[in-house]
């Protein structure tokens, strides 16, 4: 629900950003959930937010996984940033796998990434993944769940994912951690009490 709930958010700040720039002459889109017309994740890598992890989405180095998109396009001159590559969220995916053990459809890759579409990055298989959507009912996320980057916003993790901008054997030694105090193979949770059905 939560990630339902900032999809709409992500759309609700591309629309009213497409409006004001269309108030200024320009043409402008908004690219969001359902109505996209670009992928997003490529546009955010692209645009300096992030990388793409080993589950397909885009990777930042505070929030991970957990980052929804909105995205706007235009004829607007825009002076953009130079991108910078993020090569330590790339080296814990490609050490973690975290993702790709626990996806119960095997649709996470375990190798390394390869070129798609003159991208460097992992390949996941979307078909599986939306098969097991439809089998279980809803929308599965475990891949994020266990991602090490998906860990609350809080002071030890904000300290440990410093660290582990900055140092490969702190990324090492947080993935043996993260083993240690979250296991492997993390159990599932319970549903909250509110969405059982009396």
């Amino acid at each position: 629900m939560e990630s339902a709930k900032q999809y709409v958010e992500a759309g609700r700040v591309a629309v009213q950003l497409a409006d004001a720039i269309r108030r200024l002459g320009y043409p402008a889109r908004a690219h969001i959930d359902g109505n996209y017309q670009v992928i997003a994740p490529l546009v955010a890598r692209d645009a300096g937010l992030g990388e793409i992890g080993r589950m397909g989405l885009l990777m930042t180095p505070r929030q991970g996984p957990r980052v929804r998109l909105g995205v706007v396009t235009t004829s607007l001159a825009l002076i953009p940033d130079r991108r910078i590559s993020n090569e330590a969220v790339i080296d814990f995916c490609t050490i973690c796998k975290k993702c790709a053990q626990n996806c119960p459809s095997r649709s996470i890759p375990f190798g390394p990434r390869e070129e798609i579409d003159g991208a460097v990055r992992w390949r996941i298989n979307p078909e599986n993944c939306f098969h097991y959507w439809n089998v279980i009912g809803t929308d599965c996320g475990i891949c994020m769940t266990v991602c090490p980057y998906s860990h609350p916003d809080s002071r030890p993790h904000n300290f440990l994912r410093m660290g582990i901008a900055r140092s490969g054997f702190i990324r090492r030694a947080a993935l043996v951690a993260d083993d240690l105090f979250y296991g492997k193979k993390p159990p599932p949770r319970n549903a909250p009490d509110w969405t059982q059905v009396p």
